[in-house]
């Protein structure tokens, strides 16, 4: 019976034991978990959305080069307080920014110079037109932060009390590539309460309210002048027209160039927009050529052993497969500009009879 008692009194003991480390050790969490939810950070947006206001109109000409400034700097206010925040413990508060509405948040290839500084470009709702974006972050007693892109702009501080954070966003249109008119509009970005962590940001709040930030209409239109298709009888020729290579035929065949209705503008400073700067034309035969300058003949069947050749108004050989600058072109007014000029057939080798027709295409170029 004593052994017996002794065991019972010896298990007795050690559950009391076990039970008095289960009552420490819960003791011990509630008393984490309470210092823990002492760590708060309560923000609400002090606005909803605010307007970037753009040109209404945006004249690009079609081959300015891509990654072209097309509007000048449009920027938001300097406001610090987008967000008050009630923190306790030292806990991090911030804004963060997000591409939204018709903006990816794929950038494209191009980036634009802003200040000293190389901001991303997005691509928007309409071909061929980007947008660049950056800005700066205020977060309370860390004050403003360094301008950035707007890939990298975020920021958070930690605080306590009762504090404010704000922002400012800058933007501008870019061209990105071939252009279908259209009218840039609507929302671009949105800022967030960035909160919720003692030394690294936590993430993005949308209960603390979301601000829209969007951009006023830009119609974009693109700056050519109209090109009509030139039909050029060259007549007939006998073989005995053309007594040696490098013979011409007689009485060359007059035709012109037609540039229409070119539009004019003004310039806006500091970017590829507004105005055609200069035209530039070049002229390719479709099948080649025989000899320097020398269109080869198309078709078939076909005369051989003479191709054609084209002459300026002074009546040097026109160069072909090269770009020339139209002269006389003026970039504020516009207008419409006619390039005379003349073909003959050119001899190359032995002549035999047939048609002798050629295509050649007209490229007009645009900066």
């Amino acid at each position: 019976m004593t052994a017996q008692i002794g065991q019972e009194g010896f298990h007795m003991q050690l559950f009391n034991f076990i039970r008095l480390i289960r009552q420490f050790l819960l003791a011990s969490l509630l008393v984490v978990s309470s210092t823990g939810a002492w760590a708060t950070s309560s923000c609400k947006a002090n606005y909803s959305a605010f307007t970037l206001s753009m040109p209404a109109s945006v004249a690009v000409a079609r081959d300015a080069a891509n990654g072209s400034l097309l509007t000048a700097w449009v920027q938001t206010s300097q406001l610090t307080n987008y967000y008050t925040c009630t923190v306790t413990q030292s806990t991090g508060t911030g804004v963060d920014f997000e591409t939204a509405g018709i903006v990816t948040s794929t950038r494209t290839a191009y980036q634009v110079p802003y200040n000293g500084y190389s901001l991303s470009v997005y691509p928007t709702n309409v071909p061929g037109i980007g947008i660049a974006m950056g800005g700066s972050i205020y977060i309370n007693g860390c004050s403003w932060g360094a301008f950035t892109d707007f890939s990298r702009l975020g920021a958070q501080c930690n605080s306590n009390g009762t504090v404010t954070n704000g922002g400012q966003l800058v933007v501008a249109l870019v061209k990105t590539g071939d252009i279908t008119p259209g009218t840039v509009s609507g929302l671009v970005a949105q800022a967030f309460s960035w909160e919720g962590a003692t030394s690294a940001p936590a993430g993005d709040n949308p209960a603390a309210g979301v601000i829209n930030f969007s951009i006023t209409p830009v119609a974009i239109t693109v700056m050519t002048c109209t090109t009509p298709d030139v039909s050029v009888p060259m007549g007939t020729f006998k073989t005995t027209d053309f007594p040696s290579v490098g013979s011409l035929s007689p009485n060359p065949a007059g035709f012109a160039i037609q540039l229409l209705n070119c539009p004019g503008g003004t310039a806006v400073s500091g970017t590829q927009a507004g105005q055609i700067h200069s035209i530039q034309y070049r002229i390719d035969p479709t099948s080649g050529t025989l000899a320097t300058n020398v269109a080869a003949l198309s078709g078939s069947p076909s005369a051989t052993g003479v191709g054609i050749e084209l002459f300026n108004s002074s009546g040097a050989v026109f160069p072909l497969a090269t770009s020339t600058t139209l002269s006389g072109y003026n970039s504020a007014s516009g207008g419409s500009y006619s390039i005379p000029m003349t073909a003959r057939y050119y001899r190359t080798g032995t002549v035999t009879a047939g048609p002798a027709n050629a295509t050649m295409t007209l490229t007009v170029s645009y900066q």
